[in-house]
Parts: structure tokens; C-alpha cells; sequence
């Protein structure tokens, strides 16, 4: 909720000058038909002067040049709104919850955040805003200005709502209702339409989009039925409102020439005004309902952005500087309070060494990364980062001393250059020797515009073993004092992992190294080796102690050559 009030808050100038100026073309378009009615009755009673004229033009003037004036706020509000909202989203994913975020997934984050920002600038503009700029200012004056001309008629008006709300709310159940399912509809609809466009590997190949497409087009037609039915359901309300008003005019003209106490321009201003003032009402129900709707959404959103921080990213003790030492002292770490995945594990990584985790999927390699960088918080033990708690330093500045690289190796919509070394100023042939220490010469070679040739989204255009080697280049460019490799090899072919691999090793001394081997082979030259099962280490040493020892390592060893 911080973060709502925040977008409310940024925007709250433009807000408050867009209302004002919706009440100032309000009050001036009622204000100007009161002035219609002296010019009525001067010209019947033929004393018409120019004076009511020219107010009543003026009037109508600076109506109009509001009128134009306020579209720069409302296009403001608007779309800065929008687009605040889904801001803060991306500012929630810079401090929520490493776990809560695995819980909610990265399909249903981007579903929240899109319909949270969406529905939380139309119940600002379309709801509050227009009942405060519009809706209630034209009920207001319209009474003030009815209740001038003549004081019973507002009686009128009032019974008149009474009427119109009893009838409207019968209608407007029935319209929510319909609103309700075609939202469930488009849901169902947009899941099989992305994940058709997003998977089309899996269901090309498994011959599932002929089915997909079929429910897809269920899904079309009761979205169609139900906005036709919507549309009828508008028209019956709008219609029975439109009665209500006109037989209320009706019975006010019969009153006045009834009573005969009300001139020509009295009248023709009562009937003007009659209909703005019941107009705030049919617009409310119907603005209402959308309201309710959004507000489901909106509540979703709320949620996301009230979803649990990680309070040690801005807290704790800030570093100044990371030497590289880590200690793990008696560590174990359970998901959810289940089977201990790591358990009661202890070892030391020297500054400027390098450690290799080995083991069978599930053994614990990837949860010690994590719980290194913070993400997971360990449930018993002491982890040490050049001596100090990890729980209790500040992790955006341990970050600044840490580059991770992943085996998704992501690849951003740019070109080669800006995914190399971002935007730091780097001579070209200082990158074009990096680019050879990862083995992309020869890819390098065959591109067009050289370093400006763009990778497309996601690096398309690559294989994954290009993409790999592209990510792991950025860490020539980077001057953190800890490195960690998350099975960042899996996609090259032996010869260029165990050429990467030795490169990498031999040129970025004085540094802390951490890798999850893919391949054993690449690990020859790595300081000490790590065997986990478990969540414990089976076995620690060289390359070859570990296999001269003939234990679990070799056993690993000869699985994978097998």
C-alpha cells in the first residue's frame, strides 16, 4: 500500500488541477444556462440589453478554452498513472522476497502487475476522479441553480432519484454479473493465447494446437455473447432512465403551466438543469459497477505489492570492501520445514581461490549459491563473509562485490556490444580479446555491423552455447571481487567449455571463484572440489586426489563418461 500512496503522492499536483479545473467547467456550462434565462425572459419582456449577451458569450468562451486546457492534465493523470503503477511493480521486484517470489511465478506476476496498473488508474480517472470533477459538482449545481428558480422543483428532483436508484440498482446486478464472467472469459482466453505463443515448440511438436485453438474459440464466443448481452443490458438501463427523466420533465412543465408562476426562460433553465442533474446518476451506476470490478484486480495488485520484502537488501551493515573469504559454519537449510536439504554443512572458501560444487541433481550445489548471495536465509548455523554474518550485512552492498552468471545466460534486445559491457566506455579491442578468451572469433566473424549487430530478444539469433559464452565475457568487464558460475557451461560442447573454462581460471586472478561444474574435465585446474550429496560433503581436494582416492568423486566421474 506504501507504494500506491507513493504513485498518489508523485502525481497528486496534476490530480488536484484536474479536478479543479473539471469543477470550474461545470459550474460555468450550468452557471451560463441561468444567464440563457434572462436573455429568454429579457427578450419576451423586450428589455434585452447587450450586457446578459456578452456575459453569456464570455461564459461560453472560457468554458471552451478550459474545455480545450484540460485535456493536458487529464492525458497526464491519465497515462503518467498507468504507467507509475506498473513502476512500482518493477520497484516491488527489487525488494520482495526471494521464496514468495518463486511461490508466485513469473507468469502470474506479470498478470497481476499489468491488470493491478490498469485497474488502478481506471477506478482513479474513472471512478474518484470523475465522481469528484464531474458527477458530484453537476448534481450539486444543478440543484443550487434549480433551487434559485424555484424550491419545490428540487422535490421534484429528489423524488425522482429515489426512483431512478431503486430501478438502476435491480438493472445493474444483473449487468455486474455479466461484466464478472466476461473477465473470467478473457483470463481463460489470454492463458491459452500466450502460452500458445510462448510454447510453440511443445505444442506444435505434440499436435496439441488444434485443440488449443478450438478452446480458444469457446472461449471467443462467450465473451461475444456476453458483451452483446452487456450492450442490451446498457441499452434497457439507459432507457428506462431516459423515461424516468423525460416523464419528470413532463410533469414539471404541467406543474408550471399549472401554476403559471414561472416565465418562459424559468421553465426552458428548469428543464436544462433537470437533466444534468439526474445525468451524475446514471453515469455513477454504471461507473460503479466497473468500479466493483476493478477493484478485484486492484485488490490482487495491493497484495502484490504488500507481498513480504527482504529486509536485509537496505539493512544491515554496509561493506566497503569484500576480501572474498567465505565461511560456512554448521549451515542446514529445509524448504517449508520439510527434509533438511542442506544439513549441518561446514567448509572454508579462501580469498582468491577457487571451489568447484560437484554432485547428483538434488545433492545441494545450486541452495549453496543461493544462500551464499542472500536469497535463501539459512535456518541454523553461521554464514561468514570475510568474517561478518551474513545475516547481518547490508546484501546490496555485497552485491556490488558479486557477479553471478546463471545457465540461462540471459541476453537482453540489444546489441552485441551494450550485452558485453552494458553502457561503460571499453575500447573495441580490448573486447575483441575478451571475445576470444570465450571462444567467439569465429561467431564474431560472421556478423554483419560487428559489435553493433543486434542479438534480437533473448538472443534468438544464437545458439545457447553462444549465449553462454556472451555472458560469461561480461566478467573480463567487471571488477567484483567474487565470482560464481552456476553450471554457466551446460550448453558448449566439451573442447570450448574446457577452453573457456581454463581461460577463465588463468586470466581473472585475485578473485574469489565458485563453480557448479556441468562437466568434471573443466574442473582440472580448480583449487579444491567440493563432492555434496545430500546436503553434505561426501568428499574436498584436487582433481586428481579425488580421483586417486577412488571414492564418490570417481564414481561421478565414471557415470559421466559413461
Amino acid at each position: 500500500m506504501k507504494l500506491f500512496k507513493e504513485v498518489i503522492k508523485n502525481n497528486l499536483k496534476m490530480i488536484v488541477f484536474y479536478v479543479l479545473i473539471g469543477i470550474v467547467i461545470n459550474f460555468l456550462d450550468l452557471y451560463s444556462v441561468t444567464y440563457y434565462q434572462k436573455i429568454l425572459d429579457a427578450f419576451q419582456f423586450q428589455t434585452l440589453t447587450l450586457i446578459p449577451l456578452i456575459i453569456y458569450g464570455f461564459l461560453l468562451i472560457i468554458s471552451t478554452i478550459l474545455g480545450y486546457i484540460e485535456n493536458y492534465p487529464e492525458q497526464q493523470v491519465k497515462n503518467k498513472l498507468y504507467l507509475d503503477f506498473k513502476l512500482q511493480s518493477l520497484k516491488k521486484m527489487k525488494s520482495i522476497d526471494y521464496l514468495e517470489y518463486q511461490k508466485i511465478g513469473t507468469g502470474r506476476l506479470t498478470q497481476k502487475a499489468e491488470d493491478g496498473a490498469t485497474a488502478s488508474r481506471d477506478i482513479m480517472i474513472n471512478f474518484w476522479l470523475k465522481l469528484f470533477r464531474y458527477l458530484l459538482p453537476t448534481a450539486i449545481f444543478s440543484l443550487i441553480f434549480i433551487f434559485r428558480v424555484k424550491k419545490e422543483y428540487v422535490l421534484f428532483v429528489f423524488v425522482g432519484y429515489i426512483i431512478v436508484i431503486i430501478i438502476s440498482n435491480i438493472i445493474l446486478k444483473k449487468l455486474y454479473k455479466l461484466k464478472e464472467n466476461i473477465i473470467l472469459n478473457q483470463e481463460f482466453l489470454n492463458k491459452h493465447l500466450v502460452r500458445g505463443f510462448m510454447e510453440l515448440v511443445v505444442f506444435r511438436t505434440n499436435k496439441k494446437f488444434d485443440t488449443e485453438i478450438k478452446v480458444t474459440k469457446d472461449g471467443i464466443t462467450n465473451i461475444v455473447d456476453g458483451k452483446t448481452k452487456i450492450k442490451l443490458v446498457h441499452e434497457i438501463f439507459f432507457t428506462v432512465f431516459a423515461l424516468i427523466v423525460n416523464v419528470l420533465k413532463v410533469i414539471v412543465l404541467g406543474y408550471a403551466v399549472l401554476k403559471s408562476d414561472l416565465s418562459v426562460g424559468a421553465v426552458v433553465t428548469v428543464i436544462s438543469l433537470l437533466g444534468k442533474a439526474y445525468e451524475p446518476i446514471a453515469i455513477f451506476n454504471v461507473e460503479y459497477v466497473d468500479y466493483k470490478l476493478n477493484k478485484i484486480s486492484f485488490n490482487k495488485y495491493i497484495e502484490l505489492l504488500d507481498i513480504r520484502d527482504d529486509e536485509a537488501l537496505n539493512n544491515g551493515i554496509k561493506l566497503k570492501k569484500l576480501d572474498g573469504d567465505i565461511e560456512f559454519k554448521n549451515i542446514s537449510y529445509s524448504y517449508s520445514n520439510d527434509k533438511n536439504i542442506i544439513n549441518n554443512l561446514s567448509f572454508k572458501i579462501k580469498k582468491n581461490s577457487s571451489i568447484a560444487l560437484v554432485g547428483e541433481s538434488g545433492s545441494g550445489k545450486s541452495t549453496i549459491i543461493k544462500l551464499i548471495m542472500g536469497l535463501i536465509k539459512y535456518d541454523k548455523g553461521n554464514l561468514l563473509i570475510d568474517g561478518k554474518e551474513l545475516s547481518k550485512l547490508n546484501l546490496n552492498s555485497f552485491y556490488d562485490n558479486v557477479i553471478y552468471v546463471s545457465q540461462e545466460a540471459p541476453i537482453f534486445d540489444g546489441t552485441l556490444r551494450e550485452n558485453l559491457i552494458f553502457d561503460k566506455k571499453i575500447d573495441d579491442e580490448k573486447i575483441l580479446k575478451v571475445l576470444n578468451l570465450v571462444c567467439l572469433d569465429k561467431f564474431y566473424e560472421k556478423l554483419g555491423n560487428g559489435l553493433n549487430t543486434e542479438l534480437g530478444e533473448k538472443g534468438v539469433r544464437m545458439s545457447g552455447g553462444e549465449r553462454q559464452r556472451v555472458a560469461l565475457a561480461r566478467l573480463f568487464f567487471d571488477d567484483s571481487k567474487v565470482i560464481i558460475l552456476d553450471e554457466s557451461t551446460s550448453a558448449m560442447d566439451n573442447i570450448t567449455e574446457k577452453k573457456v573454462m581454463d581461460n577463465i581460471v588463468s586470466c581473472l586472478e585475485n578473485k574469489t571463484l565458485i563453480i557448479i561444474a556441468h562437466r568434471l574435465e573443466t574442473i582440472k585446474n580448480i583449487d579444491t572440489i567440493f563432492v555434496l550429496s545430500d546436503g553434505t560433503i561426501k568428499e574436498q581436494g584436487k582433481y586428481e586426489d579425488l580421483l586417486e582416492k577412488n571414492g564418490y568423486f570417481t564414481k561421478l566421474y565414471k557415470s559421466s563418461k559413461e
